[in-house]
């Protein structure tokens, strides 16, 4: 803090946000905002330095905004030039966020009475403009309250957040990919899923109509048995991690809210709209073709192949859905953890036996589809167990029918 005083060099400096925030409960802080009265780009330039840190332009409507990357801290500097320290506050969107300490006096302001929010640990909108001004709070709601310890929302602020719901569809869509993925990578998430029901936005985003009510099916119940399936796994499987990857309990999470949903391309509308990346898309997409956990033996050894590395999530997945629906779902997973610990990497990705040249070799043919026929179903008789060495393979291949 010495540096950023003495960068400041006598401009009117207050620290405001999470840092108090998040001191005054106790928790750990990293990141600082601070807010100056003006010349802060130079500030932002002389601390830079001091630190050091990279210097970002984070821009910005009504003020001038920059961020300090440094190795251990970041630090996000607003210039309120033109403005009171009482109009910048009344921006914020919570009165636990809108109270500010002077570097230099030791003075607290809090004109929205923050600090007694603290206490009570209620989130309570700064104005009743909060949301209006930026629907992302409305999504920062939810994420806050499974953040902080305790913390409940208070009514009129709920009723405020659910009028804008509908403004979402307005903000940019990486913003809101962001607070969607620190919601579902929480391990409260099914808490956070209740206040997106109570907001309007789930399904309603999901279906491309914030703020819309909708009917959620048993996405609140999967989301919420998910905890105790990674259990049972992890129980059978202590090392699963090393196995596949462990379970993605946040793509197993959103999973379950496409598979609660009525429209079929809502997954290919919701990553086209932005707010899911291609990768992630891919990843539910490969859950959502599975019709449930693998029964035999045959089975489970397709399931993992087609489920590849993110087979213990699927199994994750698959349980959710079971158990939300009253169906057992234990037994299955033993003989395929089993199953797994043995034979995992040779069935999500078999050593290939043959090559193409080979195949044409054996069976007198030139290139074509043949030869991809002939592979493919080498392929699929290791995944079945029937084949497991070159030997075997080449057999199979000269027993294949031919076709004309």
């Amino acid at each position: 803090m010495r540096a950023l005083i003495a960068a400041s060099d006598g401009v009117e400096l207050h620290l405001v946000g999470g840092v108090l925030r998040d001191r005054a409960l106790g928790l750990p802080v990293h990141d600082f905002d601070a807010v100056v009265s003006g010349r802060g780009r130079e500030i932002s330039e002389r601390l830079a330095e001091t630190l050091p840190a990279r210097l970002v332009l984070l821009g910005g409507k009504e003020f001038a905004a920059y961020r300090l990357v440094g190795e251990e801290v970041v630090v996000d500097i607003w210039d309120r030039a033109g403005t009171s320290l009482h109009q910048d506050l009344a921006r914020r969107d919570f009165t636990i966020n809108s109270f500010a300490f002077d570097l230099r006096t030791q003075e607290v302001s809090d004109p929205f009475n923050g600090l007694g929010d603290l206490g009570r640990r209620v989130l309570r909108a700064t104005t009743g403009e909060s949301f209006a001004g930026d629907p992302l709070r409305v999504l920062r709601l939810p994420r806050l309250l499974l953040r902080l310890p305790g913390f409940t929302a208070e009514p009129d602020t709920l009723l405020l957040a659910r009028r804008s719901a509908a403004g979402l569809s307005e903000v940019a869509a990486e913003r809101v990919r962001d607070e969607l993925n620190l919601l579902f990578d929480h391990p409260d998430a099914a808490r956070g899923l209740t206040l997106l029901m109570e907001l309007d936005l789930y399904p309603g985003l999901w279906l491309g109509r914030p703020g819309e009510p909708g009917r959620p099916g048993l996405a609140l119940a999967e989301v919420g048995a998910l905890p105790d399936a990674v259990r049972e796994l992890r129980d059978r499987a202590p090392h699963v991690a090393d196995i596949a990857g462990g379970v993605d309990a946040r793509i197993a999470r959103l999973a379950s809210l496409f598979a609660n949903l009525p429209e079929l391309r809502a997954l290919e509308r919701f990553r086209d709209a932005g707010y899911l990346t291609r990768s992630t898309a891919a990843d539910i997409a490969r859950l959502l073709e599975l019709p449930g956990l693998p029964e035999d033996e045959i089975g489970r050894r397709r399931f993992l192949h087609k489920s590849g590395a993110l087979w213990a999530t699927a199994a994750a997945f698959l349980s959710t859905r079971a158990a939300a629906h009253g169906r057992p779902w234990r037994p299955a997973l033993a003989p395929l953890v089993d199953l797994a610990r043995r034979e995992g990497a040779t069935l999500i990705d078999p050593p290939r036996l043959l090559g193409g040249a080979e195949v044409q070799q054996i069976l007198g043919i030139p290139p074509g589809r043949e030869v991809g026929r002939a592979l493919d179903a080498v392929l699929a008789a290791q995944v079945d167990g029937k084949v497991r060495t070159k030997e075997e393979a080449v057999a199979l291949v000269r027993a294949l029918p031919e076709r004309t």
